[in-house]
């Protein structure tokens, strides 16, 4: 084989790695959007938090759960009653966003400790931003919840 051959190779290997990390981020971005575009009027400040810990941190954000009708509550409440109740969950108001973190060595998600979280700096970030982390709750291990405080 020559060097030619294995130049051209290398450029074909590179090219479909490079289209398939591009198609993962629009796959990635439409996701979010579709998501976001259900939070209301805090759909700006949900998209501003994760616009800065994608230009701050290594780390992709990957939506998992965000707004959610009090049917949907009442059904995770009656999987796991550590669960908030219906009626009380901020994402049935649209203030709540989950979301797990996809880095360069894998997948941050709810069951990686709050030190694992808090090590990646977006807890910071968001707290800096006004937000409430689920990585402070007292009695329940939620690192993957962000709520904003006010009604909306």
């Amino acid at each position: 084989m020559n060097l030619t051959n294995i130049g051209i190779g290398l450029g074909i290997v590179i090219g479909i790695l490079g289209l398939t990390y591009g198609g993962f981020r629009v796959a990635l971005y439409q996701h979010n959007l579709d998501k976001l575009q259900q939070m209301g009027k805090n759909q700006a400040r949900f998209a501003e938090l994760i616009k800065r810990i994608h230009k701050e941190t290594p780390y992709f954000v990957f939506i998992t759960s965000g707004y959610r009708s009090t049917a949907k509550q009442t059904i995770l409440y009656q999987q796991n009653s550590k669960n908030a109740k219906p009626g009380t969950s901020p994402h049935e108001f649209k203030r709540a966003l989950d979301f797990n973190l996809i880095g360069i060595e894998g997948w941050i998600r709810k069951r990686d400790t709050v030190e694992t979280w808090r090590a990646t700096g977006v807890p910071g970030i968001a707290e800096e931003m006004g937000f409430r982390w689920g990585g402070n709750f007292k009695y329940y291990h939620d690192p993957v919840h962000f709520d904003v405080k006010e009604k909306g």
